[in-house]
């Protein structure tokens, strides 16, 4: 966790250096909650429901025009989620490894940079409502699950949270799309909310696992975001 804490202050730095480089830019600050789950490709990896994550991060808008612009930053994200899916175990009394079906609580920490175009509206005289679409990298930073799997007769309950980073690729591609207001308080600060979605389209298990189970799994989560710019 420390690493990590490290290595979002290092991106926090530099986002700050450059918007202060430029009269276009506009820095920010951001927090919400996430509401998380699994989707699968695949018929080895199942979503078992919503779990509740967290998102802090920086945001750095580009203003092109006085309403366009691009939009960039860094994000740290607590994702938890619920899923089942196919791992390759070797289980008591077989004699072989086998294909079994992994029930898994997750709690996954990744830093993430995105790119999008961002498209503000004048709604009133210090109000504006936007939309925002586009990419976003991510690196995966730790991944601790609790395994439980019922294989014939065998029965197995995990009791704690153990460390699982490398079943997951260290990179992960998303597309992000977001709706939101904006606020201006006066002319330096401004406030925001806005509704994000995040939906990964690469697979988030690692191409060994992948190949051997079938085990396809994308992260996705809704986020419900408030912050302020300057």
């Amino acid at each position: 966790m420390r690493k990590t804490l490290l290595i979002f202050s290092m991106v926090a730095a530099m986002a700050v250096g450059a918007n202060a480089q430029t009269g276009n830019a506009r820095f920010g600050i951001k927090l919400g909650p996430t509401f998380d789950w699994a989707s699968s490709g695949s018929t080895a990896a199942t979503n078992d429901g919503f779990r509740l994550g967290g998102s802090v991060g920086l945001v750095c808008d580009y203003y092109v025009t006085s309403n366009v612009a691009v939009s960039s930053g860094v994000s740290l994200n607590f994702l938890r989620m619920k899923y089942t899916f196919t791992d390759r175990r070797r289980v008591e009394d077989f004699l072989e490894e086998a294909n079994v079906p992994v029930s898994r609580r997750v709690k996954a920490t990744n830093i993430e940079i995105p790119l999008k175009g961002k498209f503000r509206l004048d709604v009133a005289e210090s109000l504006k409502a936007y939309a925002e679409a586009g990419v976003g990298l991510s690196f995966n930073c730790k991944d601790y699950g609790k395994d439980s799997y019922s294989f014939y007769w065998v029965t197995s309950e995990g009791e704690n949270y153990v460390d699982c980073t490398n079943q997951y690729r260290p990179l992960q591609f998303s597309m992000i799309f977001g709706l939101g207001a904006e606020y201006e308080i006066n002319r330096d600060f401004s406030v925001f909310a806005q509704l994000s979605f995040d939906h990964a389209f690469s697979n988030a298990f690692v191409s060994v696992l992948e190949k051997q189970t079938g085990s396809i799994l994308r992260n996705n989560y809704i986020g419900i975001e408030f912050g302020i710019m300057h």
